[in-house]
């Protein structure tokens, strides 16, 4: 029974070193700074999108275009893509209220326009965005005279807005992340590789779900063995007895 006492105890310490290590160890995490506007203009933008029936994301941009526009790719001349759904993709209860992480989904970090999206890419590209290790996918084929559509998402109007630092583009609907994750998963792998810092961090969180699941069944088992030992002792056999004399 000691004996046991003791492993169950050993294990339990070493878990609980290891989930603590592990917790102390993220070196790339660092706070969510806010993200001025880099010299958009908030209300050009806002108000350009409401006069081309863009109201829903007109009123959206008003509160969050200045934490889609990183200051970094602003002051590094980098031109930015937005792709802005119609009003209509605001009706279905799964985006009443779209958050940031999915708005980020639809910025891209590059200048895309219609000669570009014909020239340079081709059915089934990566398209990179500001949601790391989650690009936009290309549905459509070059060269067919068809609608541009990324994740199966057409793109409606080009140029909606254009300063040189911002474009953006109408399509007719929300794109969703799970697009890219259930029927291209290779690009998960390709951004880990290309980003090794957030693939870093993401396997700091899956062994610290694995080392507190570990610790939570020690727990489980620690306290199994306190209460077999001490509130439910065994009784020695009548042939233990003998043994004593």
């Amino acid at each position: 029974m000691a004996s046991n006492f003791a492993f169950c105890y050993l294990l339990l310490l070493l878990s609980s070193t290891l989930f603590i290590t592990i917790r102390a160890a993220r070196p790339y995490e660092q706070p969510n700074l806010p993200k001025p506007s880099g010299g958009i203009s908030v209300d050009l933008v806002s108000s350009v999108l409401s006069d081309k029936g863009y109201h829903a994301m007109s009123l959206t941009l008003e509160a969050v275009l200045e934490a889609l526009t990183p200051t970094h790719f602003i002051n590094h001349n980098t031109t930015l893509t937005l792709f802005c759904p119609q009003d209509q993709a605001f009706l279905n209860p799964k985006y009443p209220r779209p958050p940031l992480t999915l708005l980020k989904y639809h910025v891209v970090p590059f200048k895309i326009d219609k000669d570009t999206m014909e020239a340079t890419f081709h059915h089934g590209s990566m398209v990179d965005t500001l949601l790391p290790g989650h690009p936009l996918v290309v549905t459509s084929a070059p060269g067919t005279g068809r609608y541009a559509s990324l994740n199966l998402v057409k793109v409606t109007e080009w140029d909606l807005y254009n300063d040189g630092r911002l474009i953006i583009h109408g399509v007719e609907d929300f794109f969703d992340p799970a697009f890219q994750i259930l029927r291209y998963p290779i690009y998960d792998v390709i951004n880990i590789q290309e980003n090794p810092r957030e693939g870093f961090s993401m396997l700091k969180d899956a062994l610290e779900i694995i080392s507190l699941f570990i610790l939570l069944a020690l727990v489980a088992a620690f306290t199994y063995v306190l209460i077999r030992s001490f509130i439910f002792p065994q009784k020695p056999r009548d042939g233990e007895y003998a043994l004593l004399y």
